[in-house]
């Protein structure tokens, strides 16, 4: 039963700040996951989108689509590389700078509203609660590589992420 009050309520957080942060971001003109897509390319000036891709995760095919949007938007634009041709180097616009500061604004701000409840005794160990699962999750990803999803479901039922 607790394990389902955790679901449920871990659920129901997450879909309320989704719901905000979705509304927070259209008032910048962004979408999901352009934030940190922003935040990479403020960091790695003139980096490619495979650097971007393999940072994220994903396929460079997913990275050219939100580049693409980003770049009709005016937040980032893309320079091809002077030795390599076929390369696309990317850069933040001023305006990409502006969206971005305006939206880590908000979501620090959101941060607080969600955490103002809590003592600072409460915020400590909520922190060392959500590093105790990044922790555990971190480790299911990293086992999950070269496996089926067969294999996973095992170790998932059985607990076995090391």
């Amino acid at each position: 039963m607790r394990m389902d009050a955790i679901f449920e309520i871990n659920k129901r957080v997450m879909l309320l700040r989704r719901g905000i942060i979705h509304h927070l971001l259209t008032q910048y003109g962004l979408h999901p996951g352009q934030p940190e897509m922003l935040r990479f390319v403020q960091q790695h000036p003139g980096c490619s989108q495979r650097e971007m891709a393999e940072d994220a995760g994903v396929s460079a095919a997913s990275i050219a689509a939100s580049f693409r949007r980003m770049e009709n938007a005016g937040l980032i634009r893309r320079r091809s590389d002077t030795s390599d041709l076929r390369c696309n180097r990317v850069y933040i616009t001023e305006r990409g700078e502006d969206a971005l500061k305006s939206c880590m604004d908000d979501m620090l701000k959101l941060n607080d509203v969600m955490l103002r409840a809590l003592s600072e005794e409460e915020l400590a160990g909520f922190l060392e609660c959500l590093r105790k699962i990044s922790d555990s999750l971190h480790a299911m990803k990293e086992c999950r590589s070269g496996k089926t999803e067969g294999e996973l479901s095992d170790h998932l039922n059985q607990g076995e992420w090391t």
